[in-house]
């Protein structure tokens, strides 16, 4: 399993990809160590295709010119949670699948994050992201490939989980497909439109 540090990362970035910023900033970029890389929107699929060409746990998932990954209609269409701030999510990595209270967190780009815990659960990981917190703070983190959907909302989304940290945090790749409201500290209101 390749663990570089963050110098050995952005090294590898200013060899191989640094001039992608001139055509693909801020696009999620899969970054294997001997230099072969692959450019896409959709981190999801960024990397699964890089698990198939690179082999899991065997590149690292940046952004073009930003280096950190993250700085992320029938049925019910509203979910109101009386337990402000956060909302029930009903989330999937590989055989773990769980319900659970988590954050919405308008500050975090991606779409979860699970406590670190889990990450023995998983086994190894599908990439090694670099996530910044907002202390300004690099952490390497271990993502998977997994999904995740409000409870109420009834749409499964595919997305990168992080484990990191101790508590469940739901990010804007999630949130941003909604229209959320934070009512006066008192319920938490999602909206399908």
């Amino acid at each position: 399993m390749w663990r570089p540090t963050i110098d050995e990362i952005e090294q590898l970035y200013e060899r191989h990809a640094k001039h992608l910023e001139a055509t693909h900033w801020g696009k999620f970029l899969a970054l294997a160590p001997d230099g072969r890389y692959l450019v896409g929107e959709d981190d999801v699929a960024v990397v699964e295709e890089a698990i198939k060409q690179f082999g899991r746990g065997n590149f690292v998932l940046l952004r073009v010119g930003l280096l950190y990954s993250d700085i992320v209609r029938h049925l019910p269409t509203r979910v109101v949670s009386q337990r402000y701030p956060y909302l029930e999510v009903a989330w999937r990595v590989r055989h773990i699948e769980r319900n659970d209270w988590a954050y919405a967190d308008t500050g975090f780009e991606g779409a979860l994050i699970v406590p670190d815990i889990y990450e023995s659960l998983f086994g190894r990981e599908d990439v090694l992201s670099l996530v910044q917190t907002a202390d300004g703070q690099g952490h390497q983190v271990a993502a998977f490939v997994g999904q995740v959907t409000i409870i109420g909302i009834h749409e499964t989304i595919p997305a990168r989980v992080l484990a990191f940290g101790n508590e469940f945090l739901l990010g804007r790749r999630v949130l941003d497909r909604y229209k959320v409201t934070f009512d006066r500290g008192w319920q938490v209101v999602v909206e399908k439109v």
